[in-house]
């Protein structure tokens, strides 16, 4: 996409303007570990990376929280989860930025091998570490070998085993076993209990769903946090229809509105997630799932949830 003269004379000042508070607050212009505004916990990246470079470094530094980890932080506070599943971490934004209740044991995914090193070293400075349990492996619905997946050394958060993700000359492929996240979390440890989870893995969510379905219906309540692209989901191979109905038989569904004002809609159909320019396949929204089990004080105490119109933004 050919980015507009504006916007890289935007881009070229807010660089401009980040790298002496970068260098006041670190001490190096390519510091390998960060901390996120509002947090404490130190964050261990490849300097080189510049998805870490933004997410982790300069953001930030200009106060500004991602999307899921402001939903992550206030519905940790208020479930005070005893199961915590992170699936796709990246830099472990999400897990490491924020703190939990000594009774809390997480589990966290990540396919890219290369980020692995960092977020061990991440887990082992964060005061539930011991609890934390990092799996390298790509996250599906059946156990599998050598399943391709394409780094981007360009962009770490746009890795994916979606091959249309990435197809540039550059990128890097790796097999990687595929696991099931039931096949990871014991069913003791999620029997009866709160669960938190997020899922932001390219597409494959639809996929790696599937294979959470035991974990889902033995605890006793479950939030969560997922990305939805249509587009990624057609390349995956699924239906983005099919796969919004499954998802409505097991979760009450909710779509993001507005992050600053924390408001949720719910989601009755697929007429319900808006389209640009009305194309089905131009859907990317952040969705709220609620398990039908779960009890009705869920929603976050600064969080609402307002009327939805079908198709409306």
């Amino acid at each position: 996409m050919k980015v507009s003269p504006y916007k890289r004379l935007e881009k070229a000042v807010k660089r401009a303007y980040l790298k002496p508070l970068t260098l006041l607050r670190y001490g190096t212009l390519r510091p390998e570990r960060a901390k996120l505004h509002g947090s404490e916990h130190w964050i261990y990246i490849d300097p080189g990376d510049p998805c870490a470079q933004k997410k982790v470094i300069e953001e930030p530094l200009r106060g500004k929280v991602s999307d899921n980890l402001i939903f992550w932080r206030d519905f940790n506070t208020h479930l005070n989860p005893d199961l915590i599943v992170d699936v796709g971490l990246n830099y472990g934004e999400c897990m490491f930025g924020t703190d939990y209740e000594t009774n809390a044991t997480l589990f966290g995914f990540e396919a890219n091998p290369r980020l692995i090193p960092h977020l061990e070293k991440s887990r082992e400075g964060h005061p539930a570490g011991t609890r934390m349990t990092i799996t390298n492996c790509l996250v599906s619905d059946a156990p599998a070998e050598d399943i391709p997946f394409f780094v981007n050394p360009d962009w770490s958060g746009s890795s994916s085993a979606v091959r249309e993700m990435n197809d540039r000359p550059q990128t890097l492929e790796f097999k990687l076993p595929a696991k099931t996240i039931d096949s990871v979390v014991p069913l003791s440890v999620a029997r009866g209990k709160t669960l938190l989870f997020k899922m932001d893995i390219e597409g494959y969510e639809s996929k790696a769903l599937r294979g959470f379905v035991e974990t889902l219906a033995s605890v006793s309540r479950s939030v969560g946090f997922i990305e939805f692209d249509a587009q990624y989901i057609t390349w995956a191979g699924q239906s983005p229809m099919e796969y919004l109905g499954w998802l409505q038989q097991r979760f009450h569904t909710y779509r993001l509105a507005n992050i600053k004002s924390k408001t949720l809609k719910r989601v009755d159909g697929f007429a319900d997630l808006p389209k640009l320019h009305g194309d089905p396949n131009r859907v990317h929204v952040d969705l709220v799932l609620v398990g039908k089990q779960s009890p009705d004080n869920w929603l976050a105490p600064q969080w609402s949830i307002v009327e939805s119109s079908a198709g409306a933004a």
